[in-house]
């Protein structure tokens, strides 16, 4: 009955993460080139055919890798991730060529298209090589183990995603997708104390999310404990019954339903 492992993967709101920069020194003007990055990208989002027109005009005419980086984001807003990938890993080669102050998150961004396009072997690649550079702190890095906790899932290799799991939830424990994904690695390898621990901590940093809920519910009814797999599985409709989750929960409730009546 249960979810396949990691189907919450899809559920993150920024699968190839945010722009950048909008300015290397926040306290300082932006530069030319970061206005022009910046009026790129929301092209890229508003109409990404013209963003890649717009971001090929730009390297031509001496755009370098934040051209590159803008026809990443373009490419992924079309969810072409092999050439979305391309473009960020280029991004990133010519940055760390000029020793680009946040080379770091471009090649974080490239690990991260890859990722979306289901090549976890070449998104770890990507995203050693931004853990390399050694610039990355807090947040940013955690999310960095997020991803390749999420590759090596992909990979089955469950221990390792552990151990980048421990370092997601040191690094970003605030962030509720860290604690939602390690609960359901945790229920998948059989170990229902943790996964019911970490999603506890997510249901407390995203009390409103249908995913949660779902995965919750998830837990429970491994644990055996079909009446609050059935409250949180309702818990996930009444969030939102259009969402991906909702409709997984609804159909667990009606095999639930079937069950019971037999």
């Amino acid at each position: 009955m249960l979810t396949p492992l990691f189907f919450v993967l899809a559920q993150s709101a920024t699968p190839f993460g945010s722009p950048v920069p909008e300015t290397i020194n926040p306290s300082a003007p932006m530069t030319m080139s970061e206005v022009r990055f910046n009026e790129c990208v929301d092209l890229a989002v508003d109409d990404p055919v013209s963003g890649v027109v717009e971001a090929n005009k730009w390297r031509i005419e001496g755009g370098r890798f934040l051209a590159r980086h803008c026809l990443g984001f373009a490419y992924a807003e079309q969810f072409n991730w092999p050439a979305a990938t391309s473009a960020f890993a280029e991004a990133a080669k010519e940055a760390e060529i000029a020793k680009y102050p946040r080379v770091a998150n471009f090649w974080a961004q490239a690990g991260n298209a890859a990722l979306a396009g289901n090549d976890p072997v070449k998104a770890l690649e990507y995203l050693n090589a931004a853990l390399v550079q050694g610039t990355l702190l807090g947040l940013e890095k955690g999310e960095v183990h997020l991803d390749r906790a999420r590759a090596h899932v992909a990979l089955n290799d469950y221990d390792q995603a552990t151990k980048e799991f421990v370092m997601v939830h040191k690094l970003a424990p605030q962030d509720p997708l860290g604690w939602l994904l390690s609960a359901t690695l945790a229920r998948r390898m059989g170990d229902l104390p943790l996964a019911k621990a970490d999603i506890a901590v997510a249901a407390k940093l995203a009390a409103r999310d249908p995913a949660v809920a779902l995965e919750a519910g998830n837990i429970a009814y491994a644990g055996g404990d079909t009446e609050e797999a059935k409250v949180n599985w309702e818990k996930s409709v009444e969030i939102d019954a259009e969402s991906r989750s909702a409709k997984v929960a609804e159909k667990y409730l009606a095999q639930l339903a079937t069950s019971v009546t037999e």
